[in-house]
């Protein structure tokens, strides 16, 4: 799985905890106060990310992930 190969090289928030997953995956837990800020970081994940919680975020990023550019930040 090689976003999650490459997430794991990445401070996304100073309070982070990786939480590595028996399918490959990876969860990325931290707290952040702006969905706005973090719609924008997600985006350029694209597909390779899903939001698990909160909820509203979810909502928020879900139809905006892309499949049309094969890259990661």
């Amino acid at each position: 799985m090689f976003a999650a190969d490459h997430a794991r090289t990445f401070v996304f928030h100073p309070a982070q905890v990786l939480e590595d997953q028996p399918d490959g995956s990876l969860i990325v837990r931290f707290k952040a106060a702006g969905h706005l800020e973090m719609c924008w970081h997600l985006y350029a994940w694209g597909d390779q990310v899903e939001v698990l919680a909160p909820m509203s975020l979810r909502r928020m990023v879900h139809p905006y992930r892309r499949s049309d550019f094969a890259a990661l930040p």
